[in-house]
């Protein structure tokens, strides 16, 4: 049975989704064509068990690094332990910050897109606490993901819940601003290193995945979203959850068209970066022994 050995853990909206269809290409590296398995925090897929997970992402897993690009196992309390007590203490690990409050408004801009925010974004964010409370109360773990704005991007506290169970060695971290937009291809070279697989291999690094978006067709996004009677069906006719997730995925992607959105103003970024992040980026800074210089 194929399991991963390698976990790009996010951050969400960190250029991950860039990252995965870069080292997709390379010959030692397998990660399946879904990009997100959400196995190790949607609790209804963990409880399927190892066996549904290898059997459902990784059944033609055959490489030197097998990997999983869930972003949201960073953020989910229960995903350190689930993968140490699954899979053991030799994984690697991939994080890539980003400024917080510009990955808090992407976050929301692609919640505002696909209609599940209506606020204004400094709303959302004093909304938030309580908002967060309603939906762990209620066992909502997929808006529980959509509002968590903030939460979502104090890495210093994230990264915390991993180093109860594995070593600072096991993780290897990226400036997405410094590193990941202004020096990719050392910054892949040195990904490559980390998983000692061969740095020699061209890969195309001249790659922007899933840029900010709105639907071509509102009626057609509808659809899509909705449930009922015809999930069954398409169950039923493809029985595989990778490829309806797929398929899904690239309906979505016909869907839809970039969008320019408007971009903060800098004093508004600078004030909510002091009001909810200073704290956890001079904890992170601590931690992990860089710099981050947001």
């Amino acid at each position: 049975m194929s399991l991963p050995n390698f976990f790009c853990l996010g951050a969400a909206k960190s250029g991950t989704t860039t990252l995965y269809d870069i080292l997709r290409q390379h010959p030692e590296i397998y990660i399946p064509n879904f990009k997100e398995p959400h196995f190790f925090d949607i609790p209804e897929n963990f409880e399927n068990g190892l066996d549904w997970y290898a059997r459902n992402y990784y059944k033609k897993a055959n490489k030197k690094i097998i990997a999983d690009f869930t972003p949201s196992y960073l953020f989910d309390e229960n995903a350190p332990k689930r993968i140490f007590e699954s899979l053991g203490k030799d994984m690697k690990f991939l994080v890539i910050f980003r400024n917080p409050v510009d990955r808090a408004y992407s976050h929301y801009l692609h919640s505002k897109r696909d209609n599940h925010e209506i606020e204004i974004f400094e709303e959302a964010l004093e909304l938030e606490v309580s908002r967060l409370k309603k939906y762990k109360d209620q066992f909502d773990y997929l808006s529980y993901l959509r509002h968590s704005y903030l939460q979502q991007g104090l890495y210093a506290e994230m990264i915390d819940r991993y180093l109860q169970y594995f070593s600072l060695d096991n993780f290897l971290f990226i400036h997405f601003e410094d590193e990941f937009l202004q020096d990719r291809d050392l910054t892949i070279r040195n990904i490559l290193d980390f998983l000692k697989v061969d740095n020699s291999i061209l890969l195309n690094t001249d790659i922007r995945s899933n840029p900010s978006s709105k639907e071509k067709s509102r009626v057609l996004k509808k659809i899509i979203k909705k449930r009922g009677w015809w999930r069954k069906v398409i169950k039923f006719m493809v029985p595989s959850i990778q490829l309806r997730q797929i398929i899904r995925n690239r309906i979505q992607r016909i869907n839809s068209t970039e969008f320019k959105y408007q971009q903060l103003n800098q004093e508004v970024k600078s004030d909510i970066l002091e009001k909810y992040f200073r704290e956890d980026i001079s904890n992170l800074e601590r931690i992990i022994n860089k710099k981050m210089n947001w």
